[in-house]
């Protein structure tokens, strides 16, 4: 009879493991679960602070190239007016007409060459904003995907639903294996 109450206990105690084994596997997989999902969520929204910083960053500086533009232009401009300034001064001191002839054309081909030094300083800055600009949409693209990243960090729940119902059914079938092992052992 002890024999057969050992047996029976042994069989109990088995099946009791197992039971227990399978319970802490899928806590343990839940637990994961959830820590992934945060540590997701919280790369995910670094991810997206970073990117929101670097898009206001370039902004600014597209502001600036535009800023500095303006003021390299109005620079040239200036400097340009006094280069025409003394041109006419020199020829007007040298007793030469200045409406007409090749001084007119002198003054004339002076005015457009500074004209387009101007308009290039100005493009340069717009081709520079426009880079940061660029810049700037891709990091708010990047923001939007890591903003996106962290509103799907639950997607592995389902996942870790189904691995938990495996470790279930295979506990279960662990316990009912042990549970016929018992009861062929005891007839």
């Amino acid at each position: 009879m002890c024999e057969a109450i050992s047996a029976t206990t042994l069989a109990i105690a088995s099946i009791a493991t197992t039971a227990i084994s399978t319970g802490v596997s899928m806590y343990a997989q839940m637990e994961a679960q959830k820590a992934q999902e945060r540590s997701a969520r919280a790369a995910a929204e670094f991810n997206a602070q970073m990117a929101g910083n670097e898009a206001a960053a370039q902004q600014q500086i597209a502001q600036n190239e535009v800023s500095k533009g303006i003021a390299d232009r109005e620079r040239q401009q200036r400097a340009a007016a006094r280069t025409m300034g003394d041109m006419r001064a020199e020829m007007g001191a040298s007793g030469f007409e200045m409406d007409s002839g090749s001084n007119l054309s002198l003054l004339a081909e002076s005015a457009a060459e500074h004209q387009y030094d101007s308009a290039v300083i100005a493009s340069n800055a717009q081709q520079a904003a426009w880079q940061h600009e660029v810049a700037a949409m891709n990091a708010t693209n990047q923001g939007s995907l890591a903003n996106w990243q962290k509103a799907n960090a639950s997607s592995g729940r389902n996942a870790a639903a189904l691995g938990m119902a495996g470790t279930l059914l295979g506990g279960i079938g662990t316990g009912i294996g042990q549970y016929q092992s018992y009861k062929r052992g005891a007839k």
